[in-house]
C-alpha cells in the first residue's frame, strides 16, 4: 500500500539532508583553509590536528547551530499543525445549513486557497440542490395537473368502472405528492435549511386535525392522547408534519372499517401511531425502507415509500423510526 504523503516526515528529510549538505561543506571548507588532504590523515599528528580542526570549526558550530534550529523549527512545525487543527476544527463546528459558508478570517494564509474551493464547492452543491427542488416541483406540478382534470371529470360518473378508475387517479396523486416530498428531503439532506424548535403537542394536534376528516370519510376514528406542555423539538414543521401524515395515512390502510387510529407523544420527544392493524415486525420495516415496497396489497399503493419518507426525514433530524409490532405502533423518536 502506498504511504501517505507526509509534511512531517517531508521537513524532517529536507533538514536532514540540509544538514549533511552544511557539514559536508564546513569540512570541505576547513581541509582548503588548512590545506589538508587526504594524505595529511595517514600520520599521527597529522590526524589528531586535522580532527581537532574539525572539531573545533564543524563540529562545535555544527552542535551549536543544529540543535536550537531543530527545536525552533520543531516548535515551528507543531504551531502550524496547531493553526490546521484550529482551522479543521471551525470547519466541523461550522453548521451545516443551507448557504453555508466556512468563515476564513481567522484561519492561516497558506490555507485560504483551500477554503476558498470548498466555499466554491458548497455554493455550486446548494445550487444544484435548490435546482434539483425547483426540478422536482415543475414536474409534480405538469403531472398533478392532468390527474386534477381526470378527477373532474370522473367525479361527474356513477359507474362502477369510474369509481375504480377514481380511486386510482387519486392513488397516483397521492404517489405524486410522496415522491415530490421524497424529492425535496433528498435535498434538503444534502443542503438543509437552518431548523426551529416547535412545541411537539402543536405538531401532532395540527397534523391530527387534518387527517381526522380523511378518517371519518374512510369509516374511521382518531383518537389524540396529548403530550407533554413541555416538550419541544427542533425540526423543520414541515417535514415532521409530513412524515407524521404518512403514518397516519398508513395507519388508515391496515386499521379496518370502525377501528381507531390512536396519535400520541412520550415518554420524551417521540411520537407514536396505534393502529388496529397486524403490527409491523422491525426486519419487516427495514426491509420495507430499504426496498420501498409494500408489505401487503393490503397497505395500498404507496405504502412502503410513504415509510422511506418517514424514515428519511427522521434521519435528517438525527432521530429515527422505530416499529413496536406488540403495541401495533410505529414511533417517531427525536433526539434529546
Amino acid at each position: 500500500m502506498k504511504r501517505r504523503p507526509s509534511i512531517n516526515r517531508r521537513l524532517s528529510l529536507g533538514l536532514s539532508v540540509t544538514a549533511v549538505i552544511g557539514t559536508s561543506l564546513l569540512l570541505t571548507a576547513v581541509f582548503a583553509e588548512y590545506r589538508l588532504g587526504i594524505s595529511d590523515l595517514t600520520g599521527t599528528d597529522a590526524f589528531r590536528f586535522a580532527w581537532s580542526e574539525v572539531a573545533d570549526h564543524v563540529g562545535m558550530p555544527v552542535l551549536i547551530l543544529i540543535l536550537p534550529a531543530i527545536l525552533t523549527v520543531r516548535i515551528i512545525i507543531q504551531r502550524s499543525y496547531r493553526l490546521l487543527e484550529q482551522s479543521a476544527r471551525i470547519i466541523s463546528e461550522t453548521p451545516a445549513t443551507r448557504g453555508l459558508q466556512i468563515d476564513d478570517r481567522a484561519m492561516p494564509v497558506e490555507v485560504l486557497p483551500f477554503v476558498s474551493a470548498i466555499n466554491d464547492l458548497l455554493k455550486r452543491l446548494d445550487h444544484a440542490a435548490k435546482e434539483h427542488e425547483n426540478f422536482a416541483a415543475d414536474v409534480a406540478h405538469q403531472i398533478r395537473t392532468p390527474l386534477a382534470i381526470m378527477a373532474l371529470t370522473l367525479d361527474h360518473g356513477n359507474d362502477p368502472d369510474i369509481a375504480i378508475l377514481r380511486a386510482e387517479v387519486a392513488s397516483m396523486s397521492r404517489l405524486v405528492d410522496q415522491l415530490l416530498l421524497l424529492t425535496q428531503v433528498n435535498a434538503q439532506a444534502a443542503a438543509p435549511v437552518p431548523m426551529q424548535v416547535h412545541p411537539l403537542n402543536d405538531l401532532v394536534i395540527d397534523a391530527t386535525s387534518r387527517f381526522a376528516p380523511l378518517a371519518v370519510a374512510a369509516s374511521r376514528k382518531v383518537a389524540f392522547e396529548e403530550c407533554a406542555a413541555d416538550v419541544a423539538v427542533a425540526c423543520h414543521k414541515e417535514a415532521v408534519a409530513s412524515a407524521l401524515r404518512n403514518l397516519l395515512d398508513n395507519a388508515l390502510r391496515v386499521t379496518p372499517e370502525g377501528g381507531t387510529v390512536v396519535v400520541g407523544c412520550g415518554p420524551g420527544a417521540r411520537v407514536f401511531v396505534r393502529d388496529e392493524g397486524p403490527g409491523l415486525p422491525a426486519a419487516e420495516l427495514d426491509k420495507i425502507v430499504r426496498r420501498e415496497i409494500r408489505t401487503d396489497s393490503t397497505q395500498g399503493k404507496g405504502a412502503g415509500l410513504g415509510l422511506a419518507i418517514v424514515t428519511r426525514i427522521m434521519a435528517a433530524h438525527g432521530g429515527q423510526l422505530q416499529t413496536h409490532p406488540d403495541k401495533r405502533e410505529l414511533v417517531m423518536v427525536f433526539p434529546a
